[in-house]
């Protein structure tokens, strides 16, 4: 299959047109895709479906020309995490392998006002790693460098204090302590997860604003239910940075090594229900 032929404007298109480019021929047709169509009917600011057969280039499939460039020894035409869908994904694997998307204001929850929702398919490969720290973690995905840290993944090794634990978090520019949400199950490696971080507008001056995170399509944590995933538990006041949003690792650090599949970057918050019937789409 082939992406989807996406205008050379610049500038956003009206939601309509973003449909209309997006299900149009060139790089992958979507007819009859649901799973796709359900992501696109919900305006995503960019949409990487890693189906593509080679490189450099990461097609974005939203209309808004966000593409990406794939880096180091990027394994394609893995199978796809969607349910009879024959579009493909990707593997990555340190040292190297990864996806780079230049920064856009779409992608900071500071932008829009409406918050931020980032969502991918992870497949992790292997559940004991080395990675940062002495308690090892791998950034799977995130946008942040020094000085100019947003928004991120961390998933950490089975043999570590907190095993396979898989948390979504937001931070100050400045970086330190963040406020996060996780789930901590029972892994079984090469198994397909829908991951889904939902990043509330606001700072630590709203109260009961903060970070909630998903698995397969449940809610496993929020600021309801953990006072770490409050903003105002760290004081955190997210700022628009410049860094670029990287799917494989965050600032370089380190990598994760199994496969990637269907993210999207979606410039607010996304309700349960919507997070639930992406997830379900995904299993017809």
């Amino acid at each position: 299959m082939t992406k989807p032929q996406v205008s050379t404007r610049r500038h956003f298109l009206s939601s309509a047109s973003i449909f209309v480019a997006a299900l149009a021929g060139g790089r992958t047709a979507l007819g009859g895709n649901s799973y796709a169509e359900t992501v696109l009917a919900k305006h995503p600011a960019a949409y990487w479906r890693l189906g593509d057969k080679h490189g450099p280039e990461a097609a974005d499939s939203s209309g808004h020309d966000l593409h990406g460039t794939y880096h180091g020894r990027v394994l394609f035409g893995e199978r796809g995490a969607i349910q009879g869908d024959p579009d493909t994904a990707i593997a990555v694997a340190p040292p190297g392998a990864y996806v780079e998307i230049a920064s856009s204001p779409q992608f900071s929850q500071a932008h829009s006002g409406k918050g931020l929702t980032v969502e991918a398919w992870m497949r992790p490969d292997v559940l004991t790693f080395p990675g940062e720290s002495t308690d090892p973690y791998v950034m799977w995905l995130g946008k942040g460098e020094k000085d100019e840290m947003e928004w991120g993944f961390r998933f950490y090794s089975k043999e570590s204090t907190r095993p396979n634990r898989i948390s979504a978090y937001i931070w100050n520019a400045d970086g330190g302590l963040g406020s996060g949400a996780y789930f901590q199950d029972e892994l079984k490696a090469h198994e397909w997860l829908h991951v889904v971080g939902v990043f509330d507008p606001g700072s630590a001056d709203n109260p009961g604003a903060g970070v909630s995170i998903y698995k397969n399509g449940q809610l496993r944590g929020s600021p309801g239910t953990s006072r770490g995933a409050l903003y105002s538990s760290y004081n955190i006041r997210p700022r628009m940075g410049t860094a670029p949003v990287r799917l494989g690792t965050r600032d370089l650090r380190s990598f994760l090594t199994g496969g990637l599949d269907e993210v999207a970057v979606y410039p607010r918050k996304l309700t349960a229900a919507e997070v639930q019937e992406i997830y379900r789409r995904s299993r017809r």
